[in-house]
Formats: structure tokens, sequence, C-alpha cells
């Protein structure tokens, strides 16, 4: 079997592989061969040689420019042989925005499964074994946080934040006044690429296709609750 392994980390890259590689007879009936490397273009070029990696573990913050569900989305853009995808994240199950960034991979870019690099050792022992067996692999803790967060939200929540987590609703005004990505990231203190991947996940929940569309949806939502304090007043 030959393995792909996507990390900008070096040496935790290479750590990996050669981890993977030495427990070979333990984790997989058949062979493997790892090829670590570094950054998305790297990848690209692997993924399209002949043949093709038979499986590929993915990195989400990749070259500066590439975090979450993006880095995904542009290498599944390249990915002409429809290689597996396997996540391997330092992304905390924990987060609620780092949850649907996870939620989106699996949903809406085809990946395969979910190692957690600050997971148990044998957790994640446990996670290659059933990838490399063939079996999608998600992690307890994040397949739980999956259900929670599917649940559906309260009536309050619904009528004054379309659904959105305070964060995300904190990002959708700054999108509804028109801030640019950088303006938006200067304003709540975040980075750019934060801005990016809250921007997807906001526009997923309220059913949008782009920035225009969601402006459009959060005025009418803020004007909406402005009229009903103003009855409330009257």
């Amino acid at each position: 079997m030959k393995i792909l392994w996507v990390d900008d980390h070096e040496i935790l890259c290479v750590a990996l592989s050669e981890y993977v590689e030495a427990h070979a007879s333990e984790l997989s009936a058949t062979p493997i061969e790892i090829k670590p490397v570094f950054t998305l273009a790297s990848a690209l070029e692997e993924v399209n040689k002949t043949p093709p990696p038979d499986l590929v573990f993915l990195d989400l913050n990749l070259d500066g420019e590439n975090h979450g569900a993006i880095t995904l989305e542009h290498f599944q853009a390249g990915n002409p042989a429809h290689v597996p995808v396997i996540i391997c994240t330092g992304l905390a199950p924990g987060n609620d925005h780092e949850i649907e960034i996870l939620r989106m991979c699996m949903r809406d870019y085809a990946a395969r499964g979910i190692l957690l690099k600050g997971g148990a050792h044998k957790k994640m022992f446990v996670g290659l074994s059933r990838i490399l067996g063939g079996e999608l692999w998600i992690p307890e803790e994040v397949l739980m946080r999956f259900a929670c967060s599917t649940q559906a939200p309260s009536a309050s929540q619904n009528q004054h934040h379309l659904g959105l987590s305070p964060r995300e609703w904190d990002v959708a005004r700054c999108i509804a006044r028109g801030f640019s990505g950088k303006q938006i990231a200067k304003e709540l203190n975040v980075t750019e690429g934060h801005v990016r991947q809250v921007s997807c996940v906001i526009y997923d929940k309220i059913q949008v296709r782009n920035r225009v569309e969601a402006a459009l949806k959060v005025n009418a939502e803020l004007t909406l609750g402005s009229g009903a304090a103003d009855k409330g007043l009257s």
C-alpha cells in the first residue's frame, strides 16, 4: 500500500511516517510505503502521478494560505483519481467552530476519516489500523460532537441569530456591514484564514452561495429584529 502523508510540520510528518512504517505489520496485512510531503503543491504533484497513491493523510493547515476545509477543497479539486483522503489534524473537537470544519470535510469534501494529532496514542493507533483495513474512521469524541451539534437550535436562536453561534454571528454582522475579510479579521482580532473558514460555515448554515447573498440575508434578519424591538417598546 502506497501512502502519501501531507503535513507542513516536517519533523512531525517524517516521524509519523516512520512510525507507521515501523509498525506496518501490526497495522496492515499488506506492506506499507509512505512518502512524506510538506506542501499542498507537492501533494497535488504526487497524487497526479501514475500510479497514484492508495491513500492520503492530509493536514488541514498548509502553506500559510490553505487552512481548514479550504485545504481539502483545493486538494480534492486536483485529485482526479479520487484517492481516499484521511484528515490528520490538530483541530479540537471541543471547539464549535472547529467541529464544523471537520463536519464540512466529511460531508462536503468526501473525507474518508479523521485522525486527531492531539488524541490518545492508543486511539490513534486503533484508528490507523481501521483506516488501513479499509474502514471509515471517526474518533468517538468527534462523533459525539457531530451528534450534539446537529440538534435543532432553540426558537430564540433561530429568530435572532439564524442558527449561528455567537462567533459566527459576529462575522455575519461584519459581512452584512460590507467589511472585507481583512477588515473583519482586524475588527474581531482573528486571522483572515479564520474569517474564511467561519464564512464558509455561515454560508452553509444560512443556505446562501456567497458573501452578497449572506449580507442580504443577515441584513434582513437585523431589520426584522430591530422591528420586533421597536414594537416591544411601543
